[in-house]
C-alpha cells in the first residue's frame, strides 16, 4: 500500500529539466548523464552538503551526508540472483534506519544486474558501485521518509541525490522533492548518452526542508512478482524505458519538530510491513530464481 503526496508547488535551478512551477525555497541543482560526468556531478554534491559520510552512527551528526549503496544486503538463498528484501520489516523500517532513510515497501536488490529476471536486460545495469542495484517490482515508483538516525523520529534534509542506471528516455526518471506534504519540485534525470551507463541527479536545498522523496524509474518495470510467479518485464524500445538505482547520498538528517506521528501508528506501520515482507521471502525462496 502506498500513501500518495499531492504535488503543490515547485522550484528548480542547475541543469536538470523542472517539471512542475517555482517554489520559494532556493536550491542549487547537481546532474550528469554517463559515468563521468554521473561520478563528477555525484562528488561535487557530496562537496556541497560538506563534512564526511557518517554511516551507521546512532543519532543526528552536526555535518555530513548519509550513503547507501545496497552492497551490504544479503542475497537470501543460493541461486537466488535478487532479493525481495524481508530482514526485519523489509527494507521499510530498519534496514537502513540508522543512516535516516525509512522506506515504504518491500523492494528487490540484485548482485547481477536482475538479468536473472529480465534477460532481456543484460548488460543495462552496471552497478556504479559493484556489486548490487536496487529496484521496484510491479511498478517503477520508489518512496523513501527521512528519520533522525537510529530512530523513527520525523526527520528533515537540505537535500538528496541518487544513481540511476540507464536512463534513455527524457523526462521519464524523476525525483520529487517533499516537505511536510508540499512539494518543492519534482526535477528530472538526465539521459546517459551511452546506454547502459548511470546519470545522476541531486537538488540541495538552502535549508533542511525535505521530509521524503519519490523516485520515478523510467515507465516501465524489469520484472513483476505476483502470485508466487516471477514474470520478466521484456525488452526495452518502442517508448519502454527500465531504468534502476544504485547509490543514494543524502545531506546528514536532522529532528523534523513540525511532525509527530500518533501513538502507535509506526509501530501498527512496521507489523504491518513486516507480514507482508516474511511472505515475499517465503514465497521466493520456494520459487528461486534460476
Amino acid at each position: 500500500m502506498r500513501t500518495r503526496t499531492l504535488t503543490a508547488t515547485a522550484a528548480a535551478l542547475g541543469t536538470a529539466i523542472l517539471l512542475a512551477a517555482p517554489a520559494a525555497r532556493a536550491q542549487t541543482t547537481f546532474s550528469g548523464g554517463g559515468n563521468t560526468a554521473a561520478t563528477t556531478a555525484l562528488n561535487d554534491f557530496q562537496a556541497a552538503i560538506g563534512g564526511a559520510n557518517n554511516g551507521n552512527a546512532a543519532g543526528t551528526q552536526p555535518t555530513g551526508f548519509r550513503r547507501i549503496n545496497w552492497d551490504g544486503v544479503p542475497i537470501p538463498a543460493a541461486g537466488n540472483d535478487i532479493n525481495i528484501d524481508a530482514d526485519t520489516i523489509g527494507m521499510a523500517i530498519d534496514r537502513f534506519r540508522n543512516r535516516g532513510a525509512l522506506f515504504q515497501e518491500v523492494y528487490a536488490i540484485s548482485d547481477n544486474g536482475f538479468t536473472s529476471v529480465n534477460p532481456d536486460a543484460t548488460g543495462q545495469f552496471a552497478a556504479f558501485t559493484p556489486a548490487k542495484t536496487f529496484a521496484m517490482f510491479n511498478d517503477n515508483v520508489i518512496e523513501m521518509n527521512f528519520g533522525v538516525p537510529g530512530s523513527l523520529t520525523p526527520g528533515l534534509t537540505r537535500g538528496f541525490g541518487a544513481i540511476f542506471l540507464d536512463v534513455e528516455l527524457a523526462n521519464t526518471s524523476t525525483i520529487e522533492y517533499f516537505s511536510n506534504g508540499t512539494s518543492l519540485g519534482t526535477f528530472s534525470v538526465p539521459v546517459t548518452p551511452t546506454s547502459g551507463e548511470a546519470s545522476f541527479l541531486g537538488v540541495l536545498f538552502n535549508d533542511p526542508s525535505v521530509t521524503n522523496v519519490t523516485l520515478t524509474l523510467g515507465n516501465a518495470t524489469p520484472f513483476s512478482f505476483n502470485n508466487n510467479v516471477i514474470t520478466s518485464g521484456g525488452p526495452e524500445g518502442n517508448g519502454v524505458d527500465l531504468v534502476v538505482t544504485d547509490d543514494f547520498v543524502y545531506a546528514e538528517p536532522q529532528i523534523n519538530s513540525a511532525a509527530a506521528p500518533e501513538p502507535g501508528t509506526v509501530a501498527f506501520f512496521g507489523v504491518g510491513l513486516f507480514a507482508a515482507a516474511a511472505l515475499l521471502r517465503k514465497r521466493l525462496c520456494q520459487n528461486p530464481v534460476a
